[in-house]
């Protein structure tokens, strides 16, 4: 008699998995145990040995040393003729010491062979000729987010193959540049404008640097580089490097099961990024039903209205407050440990023993403070 009275609940609780993706909470047994408390996360039993994220600088070098990027893609380092450059501003000549000098860009205005080259694009763009359209298009397209600027000046142009096809670029080049910023390693790149940018270690300005032409000391002895020549400029500043690495979170990672380290350990003041992709099959709902990253309420909660159920959620030590990740999200650690992931879920749900195929890949970046 009571095998059948077990299973008589037993059934009644599957009937009562609703058509709308939800289930009803289900009946204690008497005298089972209850959900354990999300306090009572247990701590993972170490993936691999725990890792401190490097924090070694630059060693700095000479107060005249810079590093120039050239346009035909060479890099020449070593030490200025001159202690100083000036800035010829709206506000008038500022003069900016080279030990105080952390980067400069020079402008289309002083690289007047690229501003011409792209002026020329632009105005075959409404050439009579179809060759000659389409490749001023390939050309400028192929040029990126750099030349953005120069393409909106001609938005509204007269010409209406012209405006068709800056239009057109400008859409190719926005999509291009949304690809870029879902992948960790790319590098976003920054319009072009007219005027040289100058930052320094307090401020950032804007204007015509002179000299026109720099002498430096380097391995190569001693050589002499047009403004017009270089891409960017910039010192060695001590900065620590950031650190990047992916892991795996599945079914095994529930909170109430057994967090899953990164191997990172990290520090007060780190800024950390995560990125995670992927999906869980979520098991107990049926009909191949599956969450991502961010959860869903209908998956019930793991923290009542914060947490939903399927969540990807972190903490920084085995004492750490868990907070949700989801998708994506940047963060300063407030206290030192190792990073820690796991995925959120109804305490229920997890005691049955469901299996919960899938798994979210995450990427971590750490930016040492």
């Amino acid at each position: 008699m009571r095998t059948m009275w077990l299973f008589g609940v037993l059934s009644l609780m599957v009937l009562a998995a609703r058509a709308d993706g939800q289930l009803r909470p289900r009946p204690v047994m008497p005298g089972a145990a209850g959900a354990a408390p999300a306090a009572a996360a247990k701590a993972d039993a170490p993936d691999e040995a725990a890792v401190d994220v490097p924090r070694a600088v630059a060693v700095p070098q000479g107060p005249r040393h810079i590093r120039l990027h050239l346009l035909d893609g060479s890099v020449i380092s070593g030490d200025l003729s001159v202690s100083e450059i000036s800035v010829e501003t709206d506000f008038g000549k500022l003069v900016v010491p080279i030990d105080r000098l952390r980067s400069f860009t020079p402008g289309l205005d002083s690289n007047t062979k690229l501003a011409e080259r792209i002026d020329s694009l632009i105005k075959n763009l409404g050439s009579d000729d179809y060759q000659t359209r389409e490749q001023a298009h390939k050309e400028l397209a192929a040029l990126g987010r750099k030349a953005q600027r120069e393409l909106a000046r001609h938005a509204g142009d007269e010409n209406a193959e012209i405006k068709r096809h800056v239009s057109e670029i400008m859409k190719e080049i926005e999509e291009h540049a949304e690809e870029m910023a879902d992948d960790e390693e790319g590098t976003v790149e920054q319009p072009w404008i007219r005027r040289d940018s100058v930052v320094t270690s307090d401020f950032t300005v804007l204007g015509s640097i002179s000299p026109k032409e720099f002498r430096i000391g380097s391995k190569y002895g001693e050589l002499t580089i047009a403004l017009a020549d270089v891409k960017h400029g910039e010192r060695e500043t001590p900065i620590r490097e950031s650190f990047r690495k992916s892991v795996v979170v599945d079914g095994a990672n529930f909170v109430q099961r057994s967090f899953k380290s990164t191997g990172v350990r990290v520090q007060a003041g780190d800024k950390i990024s995560l990125k995670a992709d992927g999906s869980l099959v979520m098991t107990p709902w049926g009909g191949n039903q599956q969450s991502t990253p961010d959860g869903a309420q209908n998956y019930g909660w793991y923290i009542p209205n914060q947490i939903p159920g399927g969540a990807l959620v972190a903490r920084v030590g085995d004492k750490g407050t868990i907070f949700k990740v989801g998708r994506q999200m940047n963060f300063v650690a407030k206290n030192a440990g190792v990073l820690q992931l796991a995925i959120g879920m109804q305490a229920q749900y997890v005691n049955d023993n469901y299996q919960f195929p899938g798994q979210y890949t995450v990427r971590v970046r750490i930016d040492p403070k």
